[in-house]
């Protein structure tokens, strides 16, 4: 890619090259001696220059000088332009599909099977055995007690005593007289009495017993069964898928560019021959008017 610019930048050069050769062989000619010009000698054979012409000094000639006036030219040119585009494609995927068949087998299977067997065993069991036994039991009664209590007892009387006011009446006064006199008195005493109780007692009696029991056993029986087995198949199946492939498209845009070309215009100048200067100095103002104006 980058080769390729290189060499569309070589191609712009060489074309912007040869357009500005015509332009400059043509200054060249304008610059160089003219023939005819103010004597027969003319200008000598090695006065060319970038200037103008030598000065002769036989016939007084002035050599003529110029200006520098650009051109602007348009050039066509162009220029590489990258573009993305797609085309349709297609490509084989290979897609596994899986497909699911049943097969019956035949298989040995071993199952268990359990049978009831009576065994018999021989255990030690406790009995009770009940008996009636006499133990002392202790309770409380409450017997009556009888006891004599001496109490004090007022067995006074009433009496009549002559009053110390003579005109008052005699008085009745109680005369005390305490007696001492024996009362029974009977309370409740508790007292604790031992009896014996007839009390019947249970008392476990190891025994030796032979019982039967019905025992599990289990056993391992070989059956012939039918299974119904899955199979998974694997099949790879083509598929044509279709796609946009992107892809890189190099073309040629032309495009237009102003260049800039010198072109030399004669400068009037004084000589001594007044036929020649006269009539180069009447035509150039015109030629670098025009000159400046392109």
């Amino acid at each position: 890619m980058k080769s390729y610019r290189g060499w569309m930048v070589f191609v712009t050069l060489a074309t912007l090259s040869a357009a500005l050769q015509p332009a400059t062989a043509a200054a060249r000619g304008r610059g160089g001696c003219r023939s005819g010009g103010c004597s027969s000698g003319g200008c000598s054979s090695g006065g060319c220059y970038s200037g103008g012409c030598q000065t002769n000094s036989s016939c007084g000639q002035s050599c003529v000088q110029y200006d520098v006036v650009y051109d602007v030219k348009r050039v066509q040119c162009s220029r590489t332009v990258y573009e993305t585009a797609y085309r349709n494609a297609s490509y084989t995927v290979n897609r596994p599909v899986y497909e699911t068949t049943y097969e019956n087998v035949n298989e040995v299977v071993c199952r268990q099977v359990v049978d009831m067997v009576d065994r018999p065993y021989t255990c030690t069991v406790m009995r009770p055995v009940y008996r009636t036994v006499q133990q002392p039991r202790c309770r409380v009664v409450c017997k009556p007690v009888t006891t004599m209590r001496t109490y004090c007892v007022d067995e006074g009387c009433w009496q009549n005593r002559p009053s110390c006011n003579p005109c008052c009446p005699p008085c009745r006064v109680w005369v005390s007289k305490m007696v001492q006199k024996q009362v029974p008195v009977t309370r409740m005493v508790r007292e604790t009495v031992t009896e014996m109780v007839n009390v019947q007692v249970c008392q476990l009696v190891a025994e030796t017993q032979k019982r039967v029991a019905r025992v599990p056993v289990c056993r391992v029986e070989r059956q012939n069964v039918v299974r119904r087995v899955a199979r998974v198949h694997c099949r790879v199946v083509s598929e044509q898928v279709a796609c946009q492939v992107p892809y890189t498209v190099c073309k040629s845009v032309p495009y237009t560019v102003e260049v800039r070309v010198p072109r030399y215009v004669p400068r009037c100048a004084q000589s001594p021959c007044g036929s020649c200067a006269s009539a180069k100095c009447a035509r150039q103002p015109a030629t670098r008017a025009a000159g400046r104006t392109a």
